[in-house]
């Protein structure tokens, strides 16, 4: 076996120290380029933090419009089921109100109105008007949309008019 004796490093041979200078300056470079994928390494959480923000309110702005788009197609059954029991002979307004709320007290419990045009024996038609304020049922849409209702209309013969029994 064969010892070495190791010189300090002001003794080492002049070419020996410039190949390994160059040598850890090419190791730095390389490490250099590598070293920037460490440092992206909280990146991705303020990616996701961005994206995460927009993602949610893509989420609550579809589960709103889908929330409207319910409270909007009751308040048309509501009106159409409250005009066809209206539309009988001997039906009355209070009769057609207590319809329509009995139908949109399934989704809403405040926050519209109901509106029945006069029902008298002459009655050839009947409307009525159901008006919901966004307001009071809807959650992000009264911020972008204020004092706005959602307002629905049906009309329908009645079958009040003469001759209308008579074969």
């Amino acid at each position: 076996m064969q010892w070495q004796i190791k010189r300090p490093a002001d003794e080492e041979p002049q070419e020996n120290t410039q190949l390994r200078l160059k040598h850890q300056r090419r190791i730095f470079h390389r490490g250099h380029r590598f070293q920037s994928g460490r440092d992206r390494s909280g990146a991705s959480i303020v990616e996701f933090a961005i994206v995460a923000n927009l993602l949610m309110l893509m989420i609550f702005t579809c589960m709103e419009f889908a929330r409207l788009n319910m409270v909007r197609n009751l308040a048309q059954d509501a009106a159409y089921f409250a005009a066809r029991h209206a539309m009988v002979p001997g039906a009355t307004e209070a009769e057609a109100v207590a319809e329509a709320d009995r139908i949109m007290s399934a989704m809403v419990a405040n926050g519209y109105t109901v509106d029945v045009s006069s029902l008298d024996s002459e009655s050839g038609e009947i409307s009525v008007t159901i008006a919901v304020d966004l307001t009071e049922v809807a959650l992000f849409a009264p911020y972008f949309l204020p004092d706005s209702d959602l307002v629905t209309v049906a009309n329908m013969r009645t079958e009040r008019y003469d001759g209308f029994y008579q074969q």
